[in-house]
C-alpha cells in the first residue's frame, strides 16, 4: 500500500510544459532497460521537448491533465483528436488519441497512471469520442502490460517512428461506462 498523499489532478496548459517535460525526460530515461545498447532517440528531447510540449497544448482540442503532488507534477495525460498519418493529416471521426502518458518513475505503481488514463477516457467520452487509441514502443513489455489492465487491446498497426527510432503497436480502446472525472 502507497503511504503518501493522493495526487491532486488539474488540467494543464501551455505554460506548464517544463514541468511535463521534466516528468518526459525521467520517463524516457527508463527506456534505457528495454532498449538496445547505443539507442538514441533521433528527436532532441533537451532543446525542442517543451517547446513541443507548449505548443501542442496550445492547439485546438489538446488536453492536458496534470497529476501534482504538493508543488512538484508527478505524472500528465494529453489528450488530442486521432488523425491519419498522411499528408495533411484528416481526423478520424470518433476516435481520440492519447498523445502522452508518462508518470515519474517513483510514482509507478501508486495508481497515478491508472487515474491519468481513467480521467483522459472520461474527458474522450465528453467530447463524443466512442473509442480511443495509443500507440506504444512494441519492446516496452510495462507499458504493454499496464494498457491491457486499462482496457487497451492490440489493434495489429504497427509503425516504426523514426524521431524515436523505435518501432510502435497501436493499441485501442471503446469508451462508454462509467470513467473518472480530474
Amino acid at each position: 500500500m502507497d503511504d503518501r498523499p493522493r495526487p491532486e489532478h488539474r488540467v494543464g496548459e501551455p505554460p506548464d510544459a517544463a514541468a511535463l517535460h521534466s516528468i518526459l525526460v525521467e520517463a524516457f530515461a527508463t527506456y534505457r532497460d528495454w532498449v538496445p545498447d547505443g539507442w538514441r532517440p533521433r528527436m532532441d528531447l533537451a532543446d525542442r521537448g517543451a517547446w513541443r510540449i507548449a505548443e501542442r497544448l496550445g492547439e485546438p482540442g489538446y488536453w492536458c491533465l496534470i497529476a501534482e503532488s504538493g508543488d512538484e507534477a508527478v505524472g500528465y495525460v494529453v489528450l488530442r483528436p486521432a488523425v491519419t498519418r498522411e499528408e495533411p493529416p484528416d481526423p478520424i471521426p470518433s476516435l481520440a488519441h492519447v498523445w502522452h502518458i508518462f508518470v515519474r518513475p517513483a510514482w509507478w505503481g501508486s495508481g497515478v497512471a491508472a487515474r491519468l488514463v481513467r480521467c483522459a477516457l472520461g474527458e474522450a467520452e465528453r467530447r463524443g469520442y466512442t473509442s480511443a487509441r495509443l500507440w506504444t514502443p512494441r519492446d516496452n513489455a510495462r507499458a504493454r502490460a499496464f494498457y491491457r489492465r486499462e482496457g487497451f487491446r492490440e489493434s495489429g498497426a504497427e509503425r516504426y517512428a523514426e524521431d524515436l527510432d523505435l518501432d510502435l503497436v497501436e493499441y485501442r480502446r471503446p469508451l462508454g461506462g462509467t470513467m473518472l472525472a480530474p
